[in-house]
């Protein structure tokens, strides 16, 4: 995924994991305010799941991280 929170205009990013069940939103705005607005949802979800032990198994990245909404019909420009 190399999008960036540039091309998404949700005000809301919802994240879930697939693998344990967390889940929760991050207000876009405050992101790029923090972040900025070129940050990768790559790098965004490798942030999002620091302290997963499935992020850094021995087998390689098994976190079921991802970003909801952010499929073929997400509001990207």
């Amino acid at each position: 995924m190399s999008s960036t929170l540039r091309h998404v205009r949700a005000p809301t990013i919802e994240v879930e994991c697939r693998a344990c069940g967390r889940a929760g939103s991050y207000v876009r705005a405050e992101l790029i305010k923090k972040l900025g607005a070129s940050i990768t949802f790559a790098r965004l979800r490798r942030m999002s799941a620091l302290g997963c032990d499935r992020l850094m198994d021995a087998d390689g990245d098994r976190c079921g991280t991802r970003f909801r909404r952010l499929g073929p019909n997400a509001a990207i420009s």
